[in-house]
């Protein structure tokens, strides 16, 4: 019996899944409403578990902007969508929340939320979800977009609701980039 095993039986199979869950059910991703050019990242997080601790989590996803080119004081939209996670839950999900933290650098260093939510899972089917939000650059110039921390609730069946916390772990992969440029140059003008 390896010592993973024997650590489920020690806590209990409810416990340890409803912790395995909280850990891999919910984290997200963040794209945007029309895609610019979107490529796959793969993030390592370490997320914080009821009873279990921390725990290594690899997200594997795609956040997508709305346009690689926007305009300054215009809103974009981004849209997460998480393809594959490290683990599986052992125990059906009845549904998930998950809030992921984004950050942007470039002219302008900012920090934006995306949110999201998802219904059943069954047991060791593979979690994968979409999260959503916008974002407005006030700066010209060009914005790189890596995950922040990532908060996940999970109801399970027999255990309520269960809540972890997730960190990146550096380094963090760029997952989008885009360029803001002024409404008079996105208009088809030059910019002063």
């Amino acid at each position: 019996m390896t010592g993973e095993q024997q650590m489920i039986k020690s806590i209990g199979r409810h416990t340890m899944a409803a912790a395995t869950v909280i850990a891999l059910g919910g984290a997200g991703g963040v794209a945007s409403q029309g895609p610019a050019r979107a490529d796959v990242f793969s993030a390592a997080y370490t997320c914080t578990v009821p009873v279990l601790g921390a725990r290594p989590v690899l997200i594997h996803g795609r956040l997508t902007a709305s346009s690689a080119r926007a305009a300054v004081n215009q809103p974009i939209r981004f849209h997460l969508h998480i393809n594959r996670l490290s683990l599986q839950s052992p125990v059906a999900i009845d549904s998930w929340t998950a809030v992921a933290g984004i950050d942007a650098t470039g002219p302008q260093a900012a920090s934006f939320r995306v949110a999201g939510s998802g219904g059943a899972l069954t047991p060791r089917q593979p979690v994968s979800g979409d999260l959503f939000g916008t974002w407005t650059p006030r700066a010209r110039g060009t914005y790189r977009f890596r995950g922040a921390n990532v908060t996940i609730s999970a109801r399970v069946a027999r255990i309520g609701a269960l809540t972890a916390t997730c960190q990146p772990n550096p380094p963090r992969p760029v997952m989008e980039t885009v360029t803001a440029l002024s409404y008079r140059v996105m208009r088809g003008g030059t910019d002063l």
